[in-house]
């Protein structure tokens, strides 16, 4: 016999609406929790997460009925995830917390999801887009890119689509990325406050995809200059690729004597650490992002991201897009130093 657990409930409640066993009114909680062998409470969880994924509803002395056109037919229950890195989505720090919570988000709202990945030129940050093709879908995530050509194409596809994580710098595109200007701002507060006066920056300072791409960087500029004037010696422009956070720092130190740095990009962190370390300079370093602490050197602070937010509000917005026939309204969510 079945030993049913709140998600195998869910589960074969959606099967039974796919394959129209119910499709209307649904049995009471007490005849299916009967029927499962399980407690009012444990069905009653069971109905209230189809109900928040608006797959069911609950009418007072009506009980629950089947929301009409809710559960989506195979083809049209797939989602297209388009992503440009040169680091596999599902390991990488950043993204991988990211995408990790859409796939919960959608698996819970039955839909599923597929992967597309992207290349771009390594100096420019330009995508090959020469072969690019879309799959047939319900709705389509962009991550990692902020190129409006691609934009471009993705709106032609004719489906709803959000931009989640990194800034896009056009009010048309629906995004929900992050905002990290005040988090750098208290964070060049609290290392003045430490009596730091050379603070540097290691990340994208100009882009020839998105002038967004340098929200932090600009986040920098107007922190520091309240206080003094822009040091171009402790300004390092650097992509946010894992590697090249050692040879930024090299740069950067060959050149100039920070006391301070304010680092992008959590995942060169360790890369920055490596060449502090071989030099014997002991000063303040500060990232952003926010990323587990298991794979990143030790800072007593950060600016962190609500990546896992991110990815659940993305996912979210585009399944209400699809199913309520409406816009993604773009949000911006804040990082907070730490």
């Amino acid at each position: 016999m079945i030993e049913y657990k709140q998600p195998m409930i869910v589960e074969e409640i959606r099967r039974r609406i796919r394959n129209g066993i119910y499709s209307g009114q649904l049995p009471t909680t007490a005849e299916l929790a009967e029927e499962f062998d399980v407690n009012i409470k444990t069905m009653s969880k069971a109905i209230s997460q189809l109900v928040d994924a608006r797959i069911l509803e609950r009418r007072r002395r009506c009980g629950t009925r089947v929301i009409p056109g809710m559960i989506p037919n195979p083809e049209a229950e797939l989602i297209e995830v388009i992503f440009e890195g040169a680091t596999s989505l599902f390991t990488h720090p950043f993204w991988g917390e990211i995408w990790s919570a859409i796939v919960s988000e959608l698996t819970l709202s039955g839909f599923r999801s597929v992967l597309n990945m992207l290349e771009a030129d390594p100096e420019t940050g330009l995508l090959h887009l020469d072969n690019f093709t879309m799959c047939p879908s319900a709705g389509k995530i962009v991550l990692g890119i902020s190129e409006q050509h691609l934009f471009e194409k993705v709106r032609c596809s004719g489906v709803p689509f959000v931009v989640a994580g990194d800034q896009i710098g056009s009010d048309d595109i629906p995004q929900i990325t992050f905002d990290f200007s005040t988090g750098i701002r208290d964070a060049v507060d609290f290392l003045y406050a430490q009596g730091c006066r050379r603070i540097g920056f290691i990340g994208q300072t100009h882009s020839f995809v998105d002038a967004a791409r340098a929200h932090k960087y600009n986040a920098y500029l107007r922190a520091v200059q309240r206080y003094t004037q822009i040091n171009p010696a402790l300004v390092e422009n650097v992509r946010p690729l894992t590697e090249l956070g050692r040879t930024a720092i090299i740069r950067m130190l060959d050149r100039a004597a920070p006391d301070s740095l304010i680092a992008a990009y959590d995942h060169q962190l360790p890369g920055i650490f490596e060449v502090l370390k071989e030099r014997g300079i002991e000063m303040p370093v500060i990232g952003c992002d926010g990323l587990s602490s298991d794979i990143l050197p030790p800072c007593r602070h950060t600016v962190k991201a609500p990546l896992k937010e991110c990815g659940v509000a993305a996912a979210k917005a585009l399944i209400s897009a699809i199913r309520r026939k409406t816009k993604v309204h773009s949000r911006f969510l804040k990082a907070e130093f730490r």
